[in-house]
């Protein structure tokens, strides 16, 4: 929900920095614009600040609580306008269209694979959907399956490599962006 929430988040802290507030005005003013969770993480920001904290200490602290890879790429950027300087409400909106580029481009890539995943879960579950209708129609045949002796790795056998295969596919299709 926080990352849902960051680039409204970005374009907030944007245009308060470009109306002439200081970070930490910007920062309040999401704390109490902003619906929870960000807005209680911003407020807690603030909350830190006033009691003495650093103001990129703060923002760290808040990267720890909240695991969050794009919070780190702010954050990242507020430090390094904090050493170089710049327009920080430019630099903000830069980031802000970044996120919105990747989160798009997550977006498309599970739409491409989509075929794929369900390819998986069908491949996973056609096996045991074929054994039910056999066993449904020859009870006999199938539970000789389940007898003690060799036959009964068959089974096993089936299972663990049906669980690695679907295992695989998952892995293959999973793309970091």
């Amino acid at each position: 929900a926080f990352n849902d929430q960051l680039h409204t988040v970005l374009m907030q802290l944007s245009g308060s920095m470009r109306a002439g507030y200081g970070l930490q005005q910007a920062i309040d003013f999401v704390s109490h614009e902003m619906p929870a969770p960000a807005g209680k993480e911003f407020a807690q920001v603030l909350r830190d600040i006033r009691l003495g904290q650093a103001t990129m200490d703060a923002l760290e602290s808040m990267t720890e609580r909240v695991p969050s890879d794009d919070l780190r790429l702010i954050v990242t950027a507020i430090r390094i306008h904090y050493e170089v300087g710049g327009n920080l409400a430019e630099i903000l909106e830069n980031v802000s269209e970044t996120i919105r580029e990747r989160v798009r481009i997550k977006g498309e890539l599970r739409a491409l694979t989509a075929q794929q995943r369900m390819a998986g879960y069908v491949l996973a579950a056609l096996p045991i959907i074929v054994f039910l209708v056999l066993m449904v129609l020859n009870p006999s045949y199938e539970s000789r399956l389940f007898s003690p002796g060799p036959t009964l790795c068959i089974p096993i056998g089936a299972f663990v490599m049906m669980v690695s295969g679907f295992l695989i596919i998952r892995r293959l299709i999973q793309l970091e962006v």
